[in-house]
């Protein structure tokens, strides 16, 4: 448990890095779609990727949420006019019962008295009012409870669907450069937030407005002079709320960010707990974590200060209030311009006024927090991918020639590195063609291009002729397998697993378990517990690396695709594992053109052609024969290097950097 003396420490130390940070500008534009401000701080670690096409919002641009809210402000309205209801209540309720409490004197204001059978009889009377006044408590309770929670429920679905619709069609860039925390947070706390301000809290604001509203009214027809000097003070507690509400929205936008960040470090950390563990780098996850927590406490101390005062202030002022009604309603009464029903009954009623106003005044935080959140998922919904997610031309059928042209990348979460240069390259149908180079020399990024995941700065990719950045992307995704280095399963069955790549509406259990057969993996899901209904965890921890490499495999053979990516996808395998993996790519690789990023130098040495890259450059290409021939050539060096004729499982990657 730490002590109080080092959270001082921390706090110390964090509000220091913060003014650092503040003291640090910006450097010059890059030209690329993404910029990067460099901060100068001591250890240079952190650098903040702004995305430029992220839009200036305008207030038109609040419209679209209305429109996403659409037909629910129907729902909206009814629940609105019972909350006003339920603000009009103890209102009614005060008024009767000022009335009622001059009924308990047989004296009259004219001076003439009743008998105690017509006291009986008004006093009656005014409890059928309270009768009535309970029945439409009722009512307009449920309308404001029953509308407006439906409404909040639909709209908060509304919302999330059209923040995740749009989610989903960001381009990779969007993703390199975004924290999935920040993301995860977005569609849970701040479409919360957003839906709650559209429906209970704004009814929470009219219950307060109409109480407020209707209670001035009758105040005033019912002792004006003793109403206004309460109303005196009201003033006030509107410049407080209005005042330190903006201080409260600034604190929230802070608090919102250090959040947003804390929960990213801890996604990251839960997702390589393993790695994390192995490495015994709990205790810095810990630090990393807790530094993000200071900052967020910094601001809620901030908020706390802010919002201690605001309720103060209100607080105060309306007890000065009761007092100074006191004094000035008990001088009316003494002096006999008013009986001591009309004064309680005035009382109450700008009193309730009174308390409905400040009340409201609850409501702007949760509207500054709530305007927060619907600009970052504004800022979502309005914002245009640099890659369109579908439309565009689809061929006919596909041959299988790809063609790099003059192609340059840059990443946008490293705009100043650029990862390929010049690059082209001619691939035939049906050619395997596998890409060899040190890590960060280019390989995945020509996988990532051809899938077209990114578009080059500059040159162009063609698949049989045509501009990929013509065609549908969604059509071309469909027509292209993957098998990366990490297999990506989901946490469902091993069926839809399998079936995930061409749906399970458009393929049958008997072609899932061919392509499983196919794969190599169909002996190993029939010994689990429920077949191909045994449900994997999360990223299909609970099989081995093997085994869901292999389930990987199937799903592309059931998609049978024209063109096949290999992003190393037996690099991480023991061997009796890699020998069945790379029996099942065999098979797979027949009669297709594949791009293969080469771990080993046996499957480089039998591939049609055989591409070395070195910082982003095409350094050689040609068969193996062709490069062996060429005198201090780098792949011939690499093969004599690694011994390929004896050793042709070396790794091909590793050798390369140590070379270089």
């Amino acid at each position: 448990m730490s002590t109080n003396n080092e959270l001082v420490v921390d706090v110390q130390q964090i509000k220091d890095d913060m003014k650092q940070q503040q003291q640090q500008q910006p450097e010059r534009k890059s030209r690329n779609p993404f910029k990067k401000n460099k901060k100068k701080a001591e250890n240079k670690e952190t650098e903040d990727i702004v995305d430029t096409r992220e839009p200036n919002l305008k207030f038109k641009d609040s419209f679209t949420i209305y429109k996403i809210i659409g037909w629910n402000w129907i729902l909206i309205f009814l629940g609105s006019i019972g909350a006003m209801g339920t603000g009009v209540i103890p209102i009614s309720f005060q008024f009767v019962m000022g009335d009622l409490i001059n009924v308990f004197s047989p004296t009259r204001a004219d001076g003439s008295t009743v008998t105690a059978a017509e006291q009986k009889a008004e006093i009656g009377t005014y409890a059928s009012y309270f009768a009535i006044i309970a029945a439409a408590a009722c009512i307009a309770n449920f309308m404001s409870q029953f509308f407006l929670n439906w409404a909040s429920e639909r709209i908060g679905v509304a919302i999330r669907s059209a923040y995740f619709d749009s989610l989903t069609v960001q381009e990779m860039g969007f993703f390199d450069i975004k924290k999935v925390g920040a993301l995860t947070i977005t569609l849970s706390e701040d479409i919360t937030r957003i839906q709650e301000v559209y429906s209970v809290k704004l009814a929470t604001l009219l219950q307060n407005l109409a109480q407020f509203v209707v209670g001035v009214i009758l105040a005033l027809t019912s002792g004006w002079q003793m109403a206004l000097v309460m109303m005196s003070t009201t003033p006030l507690m509107i410049l407080g709320v209005v005042l330190l509400g903006g201080v409260i929205r600034k604190l929230t936008l802070s608090i919102n960010k250090a959040n947003d960040h804390s929960a990213s470090i801890a996604t990251e950390v839960m997702g390589a707990m393993r790695t994390v563990r192995s490495m015994a780098g709990e205790e810095k996850e810990r630090v990393r974590y807790k530094k993000d927590l200071t900052k967020m406490y910094l601001a809620g101390i901030g908020k706390a200060v802010a919002q201690g005062s605001t309720f103060g202030v209100l607080v105060g002022i309306l007890w000065g209030t009761t007092a100074l009604a006191f004094w000035y309603g008990g001088g009316l009464v003494v002096d006999g311009t008013m009986n001591i029903g009309s004064m309680l009954k005035v009382f109450g009623l700008t009193l309730f006024a009174i308390i409905g106003i400040s009340q409201a005044g609850s409501f702007f935080p949760d509207y500054g927090k709530a305007m927060v959140s619907q600009k970052t998922v504004l800022k979502l919904l309005k914002r245009q991918p640099a890659i369109i997610f579908k439309g565009g031309k689809t061929l006919d059928t596909i041959i299988g020639n790809v063609t790099f042209e003059n192609v340059d990348f840059v990443y946008p979460s490293r705009p100043n590195a650029t990862v390929l240069k010049n690059f082209s390259l001619d691939i035939k149908a049906g050619q395997a063609v596998a890409l060899v180079g040190p890590s960060g020399s280019g390989k995945s990024t020509i996988v990532g291009l051809l899938e077209r995941f990114y578009d080059p700065a500059q040159g162009k990719v063609y698949l049989d002729g045509v501009d990929i950045a013509e065609i549908d992307p969604m059509w071309l995704h469909k027509n292209i397998g993957i098998v990366t280095q990490e297999p990506v399963l989901f946490a469902t069955s091993i069926y839809k697993n399998i079936a995930y790549a061409i749906g399970e509406e458009n393929t049958t259990m008997e072609k899932v378990i061919e392509a499983a057969k196919s794969a190599n993996c169909h002996n190993f899901i029939m010994d689990l517990p429920d077949g191909y209904n045994t449900l994997l965890g999360e990223r299909g921890v609970s099989l081995s690396g093997g085994q869901k490499q292999r389930v990987c495999i199937a799903r592309a053979l059931l998609q049978n695709p024209k063109l096949l990516l290999l992003d190393e996808a037996t690099s991480a395998l023991d061997t009796e594992s890699e020998s069945l993996v790379q029996a099942a790519l065999d098979l797979l690789m027949k009669g297709r053109t594949t791009i293969c990023i080469a771990h080993r130098l046996s499957t480089v040495k039998n591939s049609d052609k055989i591409c070395v890259l070195a910082k982003g450059i095409l350094k050689e290409t040609g068969t193996h024969a062709e490069l062996m021939a060429i005198e201090n050539g780098i792949y011939k060096n690499l093969a004599e290097r690694q011994m390929l004729f004896s050793n042709e499982n070396a790794d091909v990657e590793a050798t390369m950097e140590v070379l270089q």
